[in-house]
């Protein structure tokens, strides 16, 4: 048999085939996902042993001036128990360090004729880049240098917007602001600073570690996210929920981030689109891959199954760090949040352990990404966080754990196959389906519905879904109603969708490129 009959008569069939049971699945996990998401009675925890559980909200904050007052005020008027629970800010010295190194770029920047606004990534505040590029624009060819140091010298750092602000906190939530040394690191290393420091934070209200650490939580959120005014009391719903069901606490709870929060709109033009089509992405992600996965874990650890059968089902959970809760001595264990992604890396971790996952039913908005740069570098840094679970594995080899290790094993290959799946499949999938009439009209057909359910039919379903999940979270007194991302060509946007997996190839190729080139391709942050 030659190789193009091999292709034709084996490949293609098996290709088209997986294809189809993946749109399939998708469809089918967006539905029950968004079902439950909308069904599940919203309502206060009871309290019945007068005991909440302890919370800690952790916002690391970089560059985050536009968003810094907005935060603070959403999840300090949180509602939950009086005196159970903090709210902790975590600015960094790195970005002071920053600014100093970039001050001196300011000259180069002035000199061109005009100063576009991506140039001033990093100098400022996202949201600012175009009004300070067209303010530096407008001024004289020799007062452009001023005009500019000017603006950046009255750019307050964000320890400087979180120091006033929790100097004139009043009411709500405790609120504590730390300030991490320049130290190097990403947000993991924000976060593991503000554990070292939990008595700090939490002993004023009567906590102590060897006493209540068996009941508290840490929780991670963006900076830029807007929770439901219910979260904390959906977290408390959740963990008091699952420990009665299987008579102990979930190692981590995750409140589904739903990338609907739109602060800045999608750029024109074929990036917008792309850009676009990214956004009915990760929302599909949250819901067929995210949500979908750690249901499915949690009815593993209550179903009658047989323990080997329930380990070898059980999938590799994302955990997502806008909207997740680890309960503390799940992650004292784990030795703190991994870099690169503390998410990624703690969910990861936890699965191979066997550890107890559960969703939450209350739900919390962020923004989804509208300039190719932060997409690139999202996916890159993603896959890089995945791409070697191995080392996961050896990080928690010493570790206790309710999987065998060749649960282990098969959880591990697993993410490999779904790392090999997102560097090859788009393009191999596409020469499949390409090819398909070729293999015979049977699998043409199968391939010509694979795609429309993977793509148009299940993006149309998006964006139905979109204003109602929307409308589902109710934020904090303190804010108004929040902006809501929508398809500005939503006919364009479904015709177009099947190319969307093509937009995540960018990142982790030209990672993978600049590897193997001997070039240094440095993580900035992943800033919407």
């Amino acid at each position: 048999m030659s190789t193009a009959q091999v292709w034709l008569d084996v490949v293609v069939p098996v290709l088209v085939t997986a294809l189809l049971a993946r749109a399939i699945w998708a469809a089918l996990a967006v539905e029950t996902s968004a079902r439950w998401l909308l069904s599940t009675r919203r309502h206060r925890p009871t309290d019945r042993d007068g005991q909440a559980p302890w919370l800690v909200v952790l916002l690391p904050m970089l560059r985050e001036q536009a968003v810094a007052a907005e935060s603070i005020a959403a999840f300090t008027d949180l509602d939950y128990r009086d005196g159970r629970a903090a709210v902790v800010v975590i600015t960094t010295e790195r970005e002071r360090t920053a600014r100093a190194q970039h001050r001196g770029r300011l000259p180069e920047l002035a000199a061109p004729a005009t100063l576009t606004a991506a140039e001033l990534r990093g100098l400022f505040p996202a949201s600012r880049c175009q009004a300070v590029a067209e303010t530096v624009n407008a001024a004289r060819r020799g007062e452009r240098l001023a005009v500019l140091t000017k603006l950046f010298d009255a750019e307050p750092s964000t320890a400087d917007i979180v120091t006033a602000l929790t100097a004139g906190h009043r009411k709500g939530l405790r609120l504590v602001h730390l300030h991490q040394p320049d130290v190097g690191g990403r947000k993991p290393g924000q976060l593991n600073f503000a554990l070292d420091r939990l008595p700090d934070v939490l002993g004023p209200l009567g906590w102590r570690e060897d006493a209540h650490a068996h009941d508290t939580f840490v929780l991670v959120y963006d900076a830029d996210a807007v929770p439901d005014r219910a979260t904390l009391t959906a977290f408390a719903d959740a963990a008091t929920e699952h420990r009665t069901s299987t008579g102990r606490l979930p190692a981590l709870i995750q409140q589904q981030r739903l990338p609907l929060l739109a602060r800045r709109p999608f750029p024109r033009g074929l990036t917008g689109l792309l850009l676009t089509e990214e956004w009915i992405y990760q929302l599909r992600r949250s819901l067929d891959i995210e949500l979908a996965r750690v249901r499915l874990h949690q009815w593993l650890t209550r179903s009658r199954l047989p323990k080997p059968v329930r380990a070898w089902l059980r999938p590799m959970v994302y955990a997502v760090g806008c909207g997740m809760a680890v309960h503390l001595p799940a992650l004292r264990r784990l030795g703190g949040f991994p870099e690169p992604m503390e998410d990624l890396g703690t969910g990861h971790r936890l699965s191979l352990l066997g550890a107890d996952f559960a969703p939450s039913a209350a739900l919390v908005l962020d923004e989804p990404y509208t300039d190719t740069a932060g997409v690139t570098n999202l996916h890159a840094l993603a896959f890089t966080a995945s791409a070697r679970p191995d080392r996961h594995v050896r990080a928690v080899a010493h570790l206790p754990g309710v999987l065998s290790r060749p649960a282990r094993a098969a959880l591990m290959l697993r993410e490999w196959a779904d790392e090999a799946a997102w560097l090859l499949g788009a393009p191999l999938l596409a020469v499949a389906v390409a090819s398909a009439w070729w293999a015979g009209p049977l699998w043409a057909g199968i391939a010509v519905v694979a795609v429309l359910l993977h793509g148009p039919v299940t993006t149309a379903r998006l964006l139905a879904l979109a204003p109602v999940l929307h409308r589902r979270v109710t934020p904090p007194a303190s804010l108004g109603p929040p902006p809501r991302s929508a398809a500005a060509r939503p006919i364009a946007l479904v015709a177009a969708s099947p190319l969307q997996p093509f937009v995540r190839l960018a990142g982790p190729w030209r990672m993978i490129w600049a590897k193997a080139t001997g070039r240094r391709l440095g993580f900035g942050k992943t800033e919407r």
